[in-house]
């Protein structure tokens, strides 16, 4: 496979930003302009085009500095050696050094480097350049890069950032008598910096980037810390989030439920001083009613976790032993400990459970891709490389994921006969899956051997190296009978890594990532989305845009909020999005005005003319001006009055929805009254809505007005005096029967099922944005867990506190079901809590039954009132419109439904001739029952062709099966049948459950 570089617009316009800058935005000149006040204009006229704030002058001392903001994903290598190129082609620029943070950024660049120097030097129809990754073994090298060639040195900052190393050093011979590093400092290179935040973040680094003597520097990362320097190009998270530049976003987080039955724990939050000692909030299941949930619970130093949760599970625990705030964590009298973020007791259900949903999300995506020529990858991040890979005496062994990965893979492989249709069907599954690793050398006295590492030690290069080597290998695709494609790299699909892989790498046909964490794990949520933002690639080489399929899935080990909310974190952290704003906000911003009279501001001005040969045709001349504080703090009060923001800055969303635009006028209005310039208050009003885009979301709770339409009528009239009647009930229990009745009876107690416990997936879709990042639920999906060794509850004791019983009755029930079915009590070992809910169930619905029996009616001398039949609001959602033929026939002009089912039933009720009226009943017309009250659907009044007329209460459901109905819906309904039984309402037919009109049996 051959990639075929694409030219992005994007890409092109942060190069251009680049030139123009330098060249004064001259199109004509060949030289770069280096007067200080002349580059200072041009910079502030970029900042202008590309509405980016002017961050002072500070920036061209000692040396001039850029910023260039390009997203993980967006091709920031491409950018950035783009530029080298259109720099040597303008202004005949030779030297230029790149300085890159690790060893992983390094090796990939080197091989940016390699692949893209034919295709650069076609590209901008120059020549070749020669490129040399430096090494202090190698030192010679430098001696070439004070020639006038085509010279790009690669580099990583800790080569050269201490007085010791060799870079640095004085040589007697050689070098001319001086250091190496003077060779570099005589060409007053170009430096560009990948990542300057880990690059020259600290003193040490600057000093080091000072030392290389550069004429200035372009400074490339998708997160600056330094915002001292112009920031000439923006194409951040949202922007290219925004412009579909990047993968979409969504998590899958599963939800392990083991309903009490396994000792959970987990750290929610780090500890916190209490007074003199440390309290520490812990998730755990907790007795709640008659089930155990997980709850969050405070701890203190001594408390017993048994005791604190009523969970027998917890009992061996003991007492809290010590509360860590500087390791976060709590430990019990066992040993056992809660750390921030692991799911201690539930760990490798999770694992388990996350690693089939990756799979499965895989094999589905390769069946949707595979026809468009895209291989699909995945990536797995490991806490500990022995878990994959195991050494002993004897070589590599399999670890435990690894094995995990191959049964599971196995298991969804051959759980469906569509992934037949797969390539790579028939591939072993010890072939699909492999994994990078910093490595130790082999010697004579031991094999190579993997380790943990950081991504940043000399042994992670081991694993740059073997990925980096066949990158279009590992985007091959391979095809049964077609032998080219016969090979590793071709039929590997799921890649494991420790830590070498967190940056510097990434694939563009990654689109599952799966991170099995540790709380020591130390990978962002940036770093793991980085991994797979770049949009895909098919068999060409070329990138596949589409947007329903082109989506990075991370499988988290948080909820979707909780990821969203992170995410979100980082990026307020790393600066990228801002939902405040203050006196600062607007301060430095770049505008285009006609020149004030005010003198005041004259200084903050800079015209036009100076920068350019062309004319503006105005009255006054137009001028670059530079937001004050002033104006920015002016502007952010008016915001606040204007409840845009909220009165501690925040950008509030109903706010932001309001901002129409005859609202943006009127903030502009107010805020020239306050004495600013209209060009000015124009601009920081734009600025603010381009930063702040309205977002996106779906209201399901987008209220309409519901009317009153024919109230007169005398049908309604007649239909609401039958049905008005309240009633009471009365009821005599025989619970001597109760026993039997749940032994032998129907819906015994041995019919109760026992699924298995669950763990709840959740996928959601996430948004990115400049003000916030946000999430949309996308679906749920419930897989069961496979687990019968679970210790056994005192079940007899639970269910007799819950059900009103004796013990001795519930281990009666107990035994003589066991008689009838011998597997009963080894099921309930599958699932004991569980079992207790059900069991709790079932013993109620017989207690129902028997209440039903001796259930009775009578009416209480109280009336509904028809004057509470008024106009009300409800969701848009909710609501089916009334067709004109219909509304004579009914007091509202919508009706809220509930389900299809409603709407087909109202659609009837219209068309229905016999139907004279019909009411839907409101919420609160209830009908009292022992189970709880009862709300049926519809009041109906029909006249048959003799003008008999018939009053109906009926329910709708979406079957007639009684059966299929839930036990609590069924007794309301027959409690329903005998309260229109009662004296006095003989007249009513009560008709549930039912389906369609013709069910009334007219």
């Amino acid at each position: 496979m051959i990639l075929d570089y694409e030219k992005l617009p994007y890409q092109h316009e942060a190069v251009k930003a680049v030139i123009d800058t330098l060249s004064g935005h001259d199109d004509l000149t060949n030289k770069i302009v280096l007067d200080v006040g002349l580059l200072d204009e041009s910079v502030q006229a970029t900042l202008l085009n590309n509405s980016q704030k002017y961050p002072g002058p500070d920036y061209l001392k000692p040396f001039p500095q850029f910023n260039i903001e390009m997203e993980t994903g967006t091709g920031k290598t491409m950018v950035y050696l783009q530029t080298i190129m259109a720099l040597h082609k303008r202004f005949c620029e030779n030297k230029f050094v790149i300085v890159v943070p690790s060893k992983a950024i390094k090796a990939g660049v080197e091989d940016n480097l390699d692949k893209l120097k034919v295709y650069l030097s076609n590209l901008y129809n120059t020549e070749k350049y020669n490129y040399f990754v430096y090494d202090s073994k190698q030192i010679s090298e430098l001696q070439n890069f004070a020639g006038s060639s085509f010279e790009i040195m690669l580099t990583t900052v800790q080569a050269f950032n201490k007085s010791t190393n060799v870079i640095n050093q004085e040589y007697n011979e050689g070098f001319f008598g001086g250091r190496p590093l003077d060779q570099i400092r005589d060409a007053h290179p170009i430096v560009i910096i990948d990542e300057p935040q880990s690059v020259d973040g600290a003193k040490a680094g600057k000093e080091a980037i000072a030392s290389l003597n550069p004429k200035f520097t372009i400074r490339y990362s998708a997160t600056h810390k330094d915002r001292q320097y112009p920031l000439l190009y923006e194409f951040g998270p949202a922007q290219a989030y925004q412009n579909h530049m990047v993968k979409h976003i969504e998590t899958l987080g599963t939800d392990v439920n083991t309903n009490g039955n396994v000792a959970f724990i987990q750290l929610k939050e780090e500890p916190i001083p209490k007074g003199t000692s440390l309290q520490a909030k812990v998730l755990v299941y907790k007795q709640v009613g008659d089930e155990f949930k997980k709850r969050t619970i405070t701890l203190n130093q001594n408390d017993s976790l048994f005791k604190k949760t009523k969970n027998p599970q917890y009992k061996s625990w003991g007492r809290v032993v010590e509360i860590n705030r500087a390791d976060n964590f709590v430990e019990f009298e066992n040993g056992k400990q809660a750390r921030l973020g692991d799911n201690e007791g539930e760990t490798q259900i999770w694992i388990q459970s996350q690693m089939e949903a990756l799979i499965r999300d895989h094999l589905d995506r390769e069946l949707l891709m595979q026809d468009q020529g895209i291989k699909v990858l995945s990536l797995i991040f490991l806490d500990e490389v022995k878990n994959y890979r195991v050494y002993t005496a004897y070589g590599a062994k399999k670890g435990k994921y690894a094995e995990l990965f191959e049964n599971i893979y196995k298991r969804v492989l051959h759980s469906n006969s569509k992934y037949k249709k797969l390539y790579n069907y028939d591939v072993p599954a010890e072939e699909v899956h492999d994994g990078y690793f910093a490595q130790d050398k082999a010697t004579k006295k031991k094999p190579a051997m993997y380790r943990d590492t950081k991504g940043d030690t000399q042994k992670d290069e081991t694993a740059y190296k073997a990925i980096m080597e066949d990158k279009e290998g590992l985007l091959t695709q391979y095809v049964p009978r077609k032998p080219e494609t016969d090979t590793k790299a071709a039929k590997l699909r799921f890649i494991f890594s420790h830590s070498a892989l967190k940056e510097g790498w990434d694939n563009p046909n990654v689109f599952q990532i799966m991170t099995i964490t540790t709380p020591k794990n130390d990978l962002t949520r940036r770093q793991k989305i980085g991994r797979g933002l770049r949009i895909p690639v098919n068999q060409n080489g070329k990138r596949v845009y589409n947007e329903k399929q082109n989506t990075v899935t991370i499988y988290a080990s948080e909820s979707f909020e909780e990821f969203a909310n992170g995410l979100q974190k980082e990026y307020i952290d790393d600066g990228l999005i801002s939902n405040k704003i203050d006196e600062n906000t607007f301060a430095g911003l770049i505008v285009e005005r006609h020149s004030i009279e005010n003198g005041n501001d004259e200084t903050n001005d800079i015209p036009i003319t100076d920068l350019d040969d062309q004319t503006v045709q105005s009255d006054q001349p137009k001028a670059i001006h530079k937001i004050t504080h002033e104006e920015s703090k002016i502007f952010a009060k008016v915001l606040q009055e204007m409840e845009v923001t909220n009165d501690k800055g925040y950008v509030i969303l109903k706010g932001l929805r309001s901002l129409t635009k005859k609202k943006k006028k009127e903030v502009v209005e107010h805020t020239v009254e306050k004495g600013i310039n209209r060009e000015s208050a124009t601009s920081m009003m734009d600025y603010f809505a381009s930063q702040h885009k309205t977002p996106v979301v779906e209201n399901r709770k987008n209220r309409k007005r519901v009317n009153v339409v024919n109230k007169n009528n005398q049908y309604l009239n007649n239909l609401w005096n039958m049905i008005a009647k309240k009633v009471n009930y009365r009821v005599v229990f025989k619970e001597n029967e109760l026993i039997n009745d749940i032994v032998y009876g129907d819906n015994s107690l041995a019919n109760i099922q026992l699924e298995k416990m669950t763990a709840i997936q959740t996928r959601a879709k996430i948004n990115i944005n400049k003000a916030n990042v946000t999430n949309e639920l996308l679906s749920t999906n419930t897989e069961h867990i496979e687990n019968s060794d679970l210790p056994i509850l005192d079940i007899t004791r639970q269910l007799a506190d819950q059900v009103g019983l004796t013990r001795q009755a519930i281990i009666q029930m107990i035994l003589k079901t066991n008689k009838i079915k011998p597997d009963f009590i080894k099921n309930i070992k599958l699932n004991p809590t569980l079992f207790v809910q059900r069991a709790k169930q079932n013993i109620k619905a017989h207690e129902k039954r028997l209440l039903n029996q001796s259930l009775v009616y009578v009416l209480n001398g109280e009336k509904w009132s028809q004057n509470e039949l008024k106009p009300y609001t409800a969701a848009e959602n909710t609501l089916w419109s009334v067709p004109d033929r219909g509304l004579s026939k009914t007091l509202f002009d919508k009706i809220a439904v509930d389900s299809q089912e409603e709407i087909k039933f109202a659609k009837q009720l219209v068309n229905e001739e016999k139907i004279k009226y019909f009411l839907k009943l409101p919420h609160w017309f209830k009908i009292p029952t022992p189970f709880g009250n009862y709300n049926p659907d519809w009041a109906i009044l029909a006249e048959k062709k003799d003008a008999e007329r018939l009053y109906f209460i009926a329910d709708t459901k979406s079957t007639t099966d009684q059966t299929k109905l839930r036990n609590n819906e069924n007794a309301k309904i027959e409690a329903g049948k005998k309260a229109y039984e009662a004296k006095g309402m003989e007249s009513i037919i009560f008709k549930a459950p039912i389906v369609v009109v013709g069910n009334l049996n007219l």
